[in-house]
C-alpha cells in the first residue's frame, strides 16, 4: 500500500485510477481527464477536487457524507478506469484486450 493502511489503492498497468482514502471517511478518489474535470465538477454536486492530489487530474466524492446514486458512483468509476486504460502504451493495451477475449 503507497499511502498506508488508510487507503486502498486500484491500479491498471501499474497506473492508479481509483484510491479509497479510508482515513478521510468513506471518500473514493478516481484519476480524471482534466480537459472533463469542470464539467463534472458542475455536474454532480457530490464531486470535488481530490484533496491532496495533482489539481484537476483527480476528484473524489464522499459516501458517508452526499452519497452518490450507485449508478453514478459505478459511471464515474467506469469513466476513470477506461481513461488510465485509455492512457497507457499501446502495448499493454493490446495485452489486456487479449486476456479478455
Amino acid at each position: 500500500m503507497p499511502f498506508g493502511p488508510d487507503y486502498v489503492v486500484f491500479r491498471i498497468g501499474g497506473k492508479i485510477f481509483c484510491c479509497l482514502a479510508l482515513v478521510l471517511g468513506n471518500v473514493v478518489q478516481l484519476k480524471w481527464n482534466p480537459d472533463e474535470f469542470d464539467e463534472i465538477i458542475d455536474r454532480h454536486s457530490y464531486v470535488c477536487q481530490a484533496w491532496h492530489w495533482h489539481k484537476r487530474h483527480m476528484i473524489q466524492f464522499n459516501l458517508d457524507e452526499t452519497p452518490a446514486p450507485d449508478s453514478v458512483a459505478k459511471e464515474l468509476i467506469d469513466r476513470s478506469y477506461r481513461y488510465v486504460r485509455g492512457r497507457l502504451p499501446k502495448k499493454i493495451q493490446r495485452q489486456f484486450m487479449e486476456s479478455e477475449s
